[in-house]
């Protein structure tokens, strides 16, 4: 049984450090204390999209339509597959997620280089190439 546990592991690892290799980007192993860490908040968004992110350092979070609740109404795992620093000074993300909702999907995410603000983009598919406000999925937040 770990036998087959470590294979799925090591073709899951795999599957990742390819996908980045092929993007021209090198592997990356999320740290304990990540700058995305923490809880974002858009009191701006009534419900869709939610109020409230959370990112754990162990790669679970949530949202909550309501920033001021405790309870996260939707959950995900997720794993951190890049990280680097633009010219601007800002922290960009790569993260592929599965939501408890039985959605899966892909992020690019820029943390200012103030570390106050968080955006990002999401896709089911692949991994966005830009930061761009109008994309149906983009999401802004602010470090709670």
């Amino acid at each position: 049984m770990k036998s087959i546990l470590a294979l799925i592991l090591s073709i899951t690892l795999a599957v990742f450090t390819a996908d980045s290799i092929a993007g021209g980007e090198r592997a990356y192993f999320a740290k304990d204390k990540e700058e995305l860490y923490g809880t974002w908040i858009n009191m701006d968004y009534l419900s869709r999209p939610s109020q409230k992110i959370v990112f754990n350092s162990d790669g679970t979070g949530g949202n909550s339509s309501q920033a001021d609740s405790n309870e996260l109404t939707w959950k995900f795992k997720s794993l951190i597959t890049g990280k680097w620093t633009d010219p601007e000074g800002n922290i960009m993300y790569k993260r592929h997620w599965v939501g408890d909702w039985g959605e899966e999907g892909y992020s690019l995410l820029k943390i200012s280089n103030s570390g106050n603000t968080l955006e990002f983009v999401f896709d089911r598919y692949k991994y966005p190439n830009k930061i761009d406000p109008k994309h149906p999925f983009y999401r802004k937040y602010t470090r709670k």
